[in-house]
């Protein structure tokens, strides 16, 4: 895959993610929690394989683009943030999954987040939509 490949399918899972994401915020409010069960599944692992293709892109011997020093606080910045909005999606889903296993209802973090699922989803999707936004800027700053 050469390297200006795997920027513009970063830049496409970006867009496609971004409203994937606001899709699946919508049909929480209209109450359709199947659907954004579904895709808020998909999202987080497809989101955890784009993560590990990227690293595994960044471990090759020629770097996909050569990065100044001024832009580095403002990478550090974004995939900090990414990686924190993943982290709570992927806490989000998991907690969702396992709130019908009766063993698994009695781990207070799993019932606080599901408690709460509404207050920290709504966090994480705002820090994973500008995450998104991030990569945007992230393609015209690199390519």
């Amino acid at each position: 895959m050469s390297h200006n490949l795997f920027l513009d399918i970063s830049l496409f899972w970006t867009v496609f993610a971004f409203f994937i994401l606001l899709l699946s915020w919508r049909l929480a409010c209209l109450g359709n929690q199947r659907r954004h069960r579904q895709l808020m599944l998909f999202l987080t692992i497809a989101a955890w394989i784009f993560i590990a293709i990227y690293l595994c892109q960044s471990q090759r011997s020629h770097p996909l683009v050569a990065i100044k020093e001024e832009y580095m606080l403002w990478l550090i910045f974004h995939g900090v943030l990414g990686l924190i909005a993943l982290l709570g999606a992927t806490l989000l889903v998991v907690a969702r999954l396992w709130q019908e296993k009766r063993a698994m209802k009695e781990i207070l973090l799993i019932r606080h987040l599901n408690q709460q699922h509404k207050n920290y989803g709504r966090i994480f999707i705002c820090l994973w939509l500008f995450t998104h936004i991030g990569g945007v800027i992230n393609y015209v700053l690199f390519i």
